[in-house]
């Protein structure tokens, strides 16, 4: 992977938004704690605690500041969106 360090924020990101989203897909939330477990070295404990009681709505604005900070992934959207102008 050419940004390894973007990972996490990523799997991050996308066990939250699985966990808050009212249906929670079991093989994909079962997928990234294989990953943070067994390649990272760390587990989802914590994240599970930050996303009691939330929506996607409400979990949103810090996932955004997290893939803001750590990925370039909103770089990236609006790079992409450029090039379909």
């Amino acid at each position: 992977m050419k940004n390894l360090k973007e990972l996490q924020p990523i799997l991050t990101a996308v066990y939250c938004i699985n966990r808050t989203n009212g249906q929670e897909d079991e093989d994909i939330r079962n997928l990234i704690d294989y990953v943070f477990r067994q390649i990272l070295g760390c587990n989802t404990n914590l994240l599970l605690l930050c996303c009691i009681g939330k929506t996607k709505e409400t979990i949103m604005p810090e996932i955004t500041q997290i893939l803001k900070e750590d990925t370039n992934y909103y770089k990236d959207m609006e790079y992409r969106e450029a090039i379909r102008k």
